[in-house]
């Protein structure tokens, strides 16, 4: 079984959050795309599951035309064993037309981490 250490994984994960977060303000949905493994599956709330790397460029590119903007991602708890990790977190976003909030979204959600080398780990 692979050493697991939890702080130096959430810190990784933490990173990786980064490059996400300044990603979708970027508007850059290829690099958010990157960040998941080529067979991830996205659960957004009231649509169909998204599955693979291509189909979640689609979605976050859907996304960010609607206005999708200002991503915050907050890790709350890092679990996990061997090559996978579970991320408990919070999210806000916001949604703009012309600079004006139309709506300010947040909620919760759960990541599960694989470790595709050593220290990255992807969605």
């Amino acid at each position: 079984m692979k050493d697991f250490n939890v702080d130096a994984v959430r810190a990784l994960i933490e990173i990786q959050n980064g490059q996400y977060m300044t990603a979708y303000k970027g508007k850059d949905a290829a690099a958010v795309a990157s960040l998941h493994t080529e067979d991830a599956v996205v659960l957004p709330p009231n649509l169909e599951m998204i599955k693979g790397r291509e189909a979640i460029q689609n979605a976050t590119t859907a996304e960010i035309n609607a206005g999708g903007t200002d991503l915050a991602l907050t890790t709350l708890d890092v679990y996990g064993s061997g090559g996978f990790a579970y991320e408990r977190g919070r999210y806000a976003l916001k949604v703009k037309e012309d600079e004006q909030i139309l709506i300010q979204d947040s909620g919760k959600y759960i990541v599960v981490w694989e470790q595709v080398s050593k220290g990255n780990w992807l969605i």
